[in-house]
């Protein structure tokens, strides 16, 4: 079977539930309103499930020009996909600062509430680079509030083999991918230099080393006893534990799934 698109998914919101798609449109930060809002704390920090495990539980969805989102009790916000602009904040995200707009005081009061701690919502700008490491990209390589690429290609096999070694199945959410291939040997994206979707080049950047965040249940925000150990068992490499391939892509367009995906080896 040759190797194609199996899903995709879209992260409006850093750390928070993400939406499976059926067609996405890639523009020039990664697939359209993916990580284009984040949490940030009073000193402007991000904020994630690494600190607050129960963002996990704050789902989106979108509803015509419209995010929607909800968690347990708290009822829903709505919060228009087109954003004017708001008051600027300078905001860090690892160790990148830049410039966003603040969403809405409505906003921050329904996320501090669920939270249980002050928090605001921003939202980066279209006018607003935050530069891929160069490193890896080239000078107006632009990525949303991801950690560090516009998008993150995981093997359905890889985590199909990692439910094996655990006996049970495994969410494919708590790795967080943006492209998922079938077709493909587990862990095949690790000897790939670039891939093609329907004349779109994206190009294989660097491997994705995890955090802790997939050792969260994405459906009850408690940890896994024994996931990340076992992950780390079989891929460890350099104090690092890796799964998945961060990428970027060439060029604007629509990808569906099911699509056939062209690989171009190392």
């Amino acid at each position: 079977m040759a190797p194609f698109i199996h899903s995709l998914y879209v992260y409006p919101i850093k750390s928070c539930q993400g939406i499976r798609l059926q067609q996405a449109i890639l523009d020039t930060r990664g697939i359209e309103y993916d990580r284009r809002w984040m949490l940030v704390d009073e000193r402007g920090r991000f904020l994630s499930q690494r600190e607050l495990p129960q963002m996990a539980l704050i789902a989106c969805c979108f509803a015509d020009d419209r995010l929607v989102v909800s968690c347990g009790g708290h009822g829903e916000l709505s919060i228009p996909l087109q954003q004017s602009t708001g008051r600027r904040v300078t905001v860090g995200i690892w160790n990148d600062q830049c410039n966003a707009s603040e969403v809405s005081p409505e906003s921050n009061r329904w996320f501090s509430d669920v939270l249980d701690r002050p928090v605001r919502l921003v939202y980066l700008p279209d006018d607003e680079l935050r530069q891929v490491d160069l490193d890896y990209a080239q000078h107006g390589d632009g990525v949303g509030f991801a950690d560090g690429f516009p998008l993150l290609i995981l093997s359905l096999d890889s985590v199909r083999q990692l439910g094996v070694k655990l006996g049970e199945r495994i969410d494919i959410a708590r790795f967080r991918p943006n492209l998922v291939v079938d077709g493909c040997a587990a862990h095949a994206e690790d000897g790939w230099s670039s891939l093609s979707v329907d004349g779109i080049r994206i190009r294989i950047a660097k491997p994705c080393s995890r955090c802790a965040i997939p050792g969260l249940d994405p459906a009850s925000a408690k940890r896994h006893p024994t996931l990340l150990r076992t992950l780390a068992g079989y891929r460890r490499r350099d104090g690092k534990v890796y799964f998945g391939q961060n990428a970027l892509h060439l060029g604007a367009g629509i990808i569906t799934t099911g699509q056939a995906i062209g690989i171009d080896p190392e």
